[in-house]
């Protein structure tokens, strides 16, 4: 299965920088070529469900994950991740999503 980001074709680059990560650390941390990610945030090249759920995990975008999921804003997601983490019922909601 193919994740597909044509509505969102910079959603993988937004992850990876909010986190202060380098297209070169990203790599090393997917275990791809830093090429691969650069083809990736540009729309160039797919990336498959398994890998885009690795991707997520490590950027901690856990609030975009939710959004595309429900199908809902991804600011409204963020806000709403936001609210429920200073709450402390992020950890409860979430448990094992990822």
């Amino acid at each position: 299965m193919k994740i597909d980001l044509a509505n969102e074709p910079h959603l993988l680059k937004h992850t990876r920088k909010r986190k202060k990560l380098t297209q070169e650390r990203m790599a090393e941390i997917m275990h791809i070529p830093q090429s691969t990610i650069s083809k990736i945030e540009n729309g160039l090249m797919e990336l498959g469900s398994k890998d885009f759920f690795k991707w997520m995990r490590k950027t901690d975008s856990q609030d975009i994950l939710l959004a595309l999921s429900l199908n809902i804003d991804l600011t409204a997601a963020t806000d709403l991740i936001s609210n429920l983490a200073n709450s402390g019922l992020l950890g409860i909601i979430l448990g094992g999503l990822l």
